[in-house]
C-alpha cells in the first residue's frame, strides 16, 4: 500500500488539462449555452452563456493585471455568494494570469482573517464593500496589502476597473497543469484552518470525479448554496459543472422557501447541499407551491446524512434520485459517492470511489484494514492536494506513504463499500468501549421528537469520558427519560448519553458541517 505520493497524474487521454481550458472549450463548443446563475455585486442576477462567462474572465484578467497582479501572486479574496457572479470572474481572471487563489471565509473574525492573509503570502485582496472595515483593519496589520485592495459592489472601484478593461487574451501568461491554481483554506472543524495548495490540473480532476458521481451533463441545471469561499462551492460545484457543460445556479445563501422557488423557476435537475438542509427542506416543501418535476438528483454531502432523513426524502420525492457523496478539501474534494440504486441497500454506506479516486480503508501501520474492520480511510488520486502550504509538518502528517490520510475512520463491506464511523478525534472512549457518535446519533435521530442531533464527549472522573447529546427538538423538547428509554432499546446501555442538552440550533461551519469541537469546549465547560 504505498506509491511515491498520494497524488498521481492525470491521465493522458484528459484533453482539456486546466480550468481555463474547460471554460475555453464550453466557450467554442456551445457558446449559447447558459453557464452561470448568480446573484452580482451590484444588485440583481447576473446570467452568463459560456461565451460570455470566458470573456468576463478575460475583462477580470486585464483589470487585475491592470492593478499590478502578476503570476505567482497570491489573491486573498473576501467576498460572498451575494457577488458570485464577480466572484468566479475574478478567482478564474486571476488564475488567467497565474496568480494564485485564496479564498477568504467570509464569517472568519478579524484575527483568524490576518492570520490567513499572512500565514498564505497573500500581496493583494479583493473584498466586497460590505467588508470595508474589516479590510481596512487587514490592511493596517498585513503591509503587504497597503495600496493592493480594490473594492467591489456599492462604491468601490472594480465596476470601474472592467469599464477601462480591454483584454488582450494573447497576451496572457500560458498556464500549465502542474501550476498551483489556489490555496484553499480547511473548513476549521478541528482548529486552525490549514491552506490547501491545489494545482489547475487537481481542479479539472475533480471536476471529472464529481461530474461523474454526479451524473452531471450539458443538459442539467445544477443548483447548490455552497459558499465559493469553499472547496465544495470552488471546485466541487463549478469544475463539475463546467467538465460536463452544465449550467451552474449559485444560491447566494440558505433560505429553503427561496431555494424551493428557484428550483421550480429555473427548472433544477440536480441540487447539492449538506444533509442540514434537506431536513429544512422536508419541513419547507409544499408540492402546490413548489414544482420539483425537473429534479432528478438530490446530493448530500459534507457530513453524514442521518437514515432517517434519507426514508423521508424517499418517501416524499419517489421520483428522485438519493445520491451521498464524501470528499475533502485536500482530495480535491473527491472521494466516495453511493448512486440512488444503493441508497436504501446500502443505507448508511458512503458508496464506492469515485471517477480518478482510489479510496481504502488501513490500519495505523498502513497495511490494509479487513472487510468490515474499522481503520482510517485514506484516498489517492490526480484531484489530491499537494500538501499544505508553508506546513511541513502538517504534510508530513496527513500527505505520507503514498496516500491521503483523512482522519475519518471507517470500514469497508465484503461488496468494497464504505462506511463513515465517526471522525477519528470523534470516538469517545466511555470506560474502555470505543462508541462512535453517529451511531448514538442515528438511534437518537429515529425519535420523531428530534429535529437534529448531535453527541459528543465530556470528561467523566471514573469513565475517562461520558456522551452528551445536543438535541434540537421538533417542536417541544421530549423528556431526557423517554428518550433515554427510547434510546436503550435500540443500542447498547453504555452506548446510551446521560447528558442531554436542548438547544434552538447547533453551531456550524459555512458549508453547514456541525462543529463538534464547539459543542465539546461547550460540554467541558459546563461538566
Amino acid at each position: 500500500m504505498s506509491t511515491p505520493s498520494p497524488t498521481l497524474p492525470l491521465p493522458p487521454d484528459i484533453v482539456w488539462r486546466t480550468p481555463l481550458a474547460l471554460l475555453a472549450r464550453n466557450a467554442a463548443q456551445a457558446p449559447n449555452r447558459l453557464a452561470l446563475v448568480a446573484a452580482s455585486a451590484g444588485g440583481g442576477e447576473s446570467r452568463l452563456t459560456y461565451a460570455a462567462l470566458a470573456f468576463q474572465v478575460d475583462v477580470a484578467a486585464e483589470a487585475l493585471r491592470q492593478a499590478g497582479l502578476a503570476a505567482g501572486d497570491h489573491l486573498a479574496i473576501l467576498m460572498t455568494n451575494s457577488a458570485a457572479a464577480e466572484y468566479v470572474a475574478i478567482a478564474f481572471g486571476a488564475m488567467r494570469l497565474g496568480a494564485v487563489v485564496v479564498p477568504l471565509n467570509a464569517r472568519f473574525a478579524p484575527p483568524e482573517l490576518r492570520a490567513a492573509v499572512e500565514d498564505m503570502d497573500c500581496g493583494f485582496l479583493v473584498h466586497e464593500t460590505a467588508f470595508d472595515t474589516v479590510a481596512a483593519g487587514l490592511v493596517a496589520a498585513c503591509p503587504a496589502l497597503a495600496g493592493r485592495t480594490i473594492r467591489v459592489g456599492g462604491n468601490g472601484d472594480w465596476a470601474a476597473r472592467t469599464a477601462a478593461a480591454r483584454p488582450r487574451p494573447e497576451s496572457f501568461p500560458v498556464v500549465g497543469e502542474d501550476d498551483l491554481a489556489d490555496i484553499l483554506l480547511t473548513s476549521g472543524t478541528t482548529g486552525r484552518a490549514k491552506g490547501v495548495m491545489l494545482t489547475h490540473a487537481n481542479a479539472v480532476a475533480t471536476g471529472i470525479a464529481i461530474a461523474g458521481a454526479l451524473s452531471l451533463g450539458p443538459d442539467d441545471t445544477y443548483q447548490s448554496p455552497f459558499p465559493l469561499f469553499t472547496s465544495s462551492g470552488f471546485h466541487f460545484n463549478l469544475m463539475a459543472a463546467w467538465w460536463a457543460g452544465a449550467t451552474m445556479v449559485i444560491e447566494p445563501t440558505v433560505d429553503l422557501p427561496a431555494t424551493l422557488a428557484r428550483m421550480t423557476r429555473e427548472r433544477t435537475t440536480v441540487y447539492c447541499a449538506v444533509p442540514a438542509v434537506y431536513i429544512f427542506m422536508l419541513d419547507a416543501y409544499d408540492p402546490a407551491r413548489h414544482d420539483l418535476s425537473a429534479m432528478r438528483v438530490f446530493d448530500y454531502g459534507g457530513a453524514p446524512m442521518a437514515w432517517e432523513v434519507i426514508r423521508r426524502l424517499a418517501e416524499s420525492f419517489p421520483h428522485v434520485e438519493l445520491r451521498q457523496t464524501y470528499g475533502l478539501t485536500e482530495a480535491g474534494p473527491t472521494g466516495t459517492f453511493l448512486p440512488g440504486r444503493d441508497a436504501l441497500r446500502k443505507l448508511g454506506s458512503l458508496g464506492t470511489a469515485m471517477p480518478l479516486c482510489e479510496v481504502a480503508v488501513a490500519r495505523p501501520d498502513g497495511t490494509p484494514a479487513a472487510p468490515d474492520e474499522m481503520g482510517e480511510v485514506v484516498m489517492r488520486g490526480p484531484a489530491v492536494a499537494r500538501g499544505y502550504y508553508r506546513n511541513p509538518a502538517a504534510t508530513a502528517e496527513t500527505f505520507r506513504g503514498g496516500w491521503l490520510w483523512t482522519g475519518d475512520l471507517g470500514r469497508r463491506d465484503a461488496d468494497g463499500y464504505l462506511y463513515y464511523m465517526d471522525r477519528g478525534k470523534d470516538v469517545i472512549i466511555r470506560g474502555g468501549f470505543n462508541i462512535t457518535s453517529m451511531e448514538v446519533e442515528n438511534a437518537i435521530f429515529e425519535h420523531p421528537g428530534v429535529k437534529e442531533v448531535a453527541v459528543v464527549a465530556v470528561p467523566h472522573a471514573k469513565l475517562g469520558e461520558d456522551l452528551c447529546a445536543y438535541v434540537v427538538p421538533q417542536a417541544a423538547a421530549p423528556a431526557p427519560d423517554a428518550l433515554m428509554a427510547f434510546v436503550a432499546a435500540r443500542i447498547a446501555d453504555y452506548k446510551v448519553p446521560r447528558r442531554w442538552v436542548f438547544v434552538s440550533e447547533l453551531p456550524r461551519n459555512p458549508t453547514g458541517k456541525i462543529q463538534k469541537n464547539v459543542l465539546r469546549e461547550r460540554a467541558r465547560d459546563d461538566a
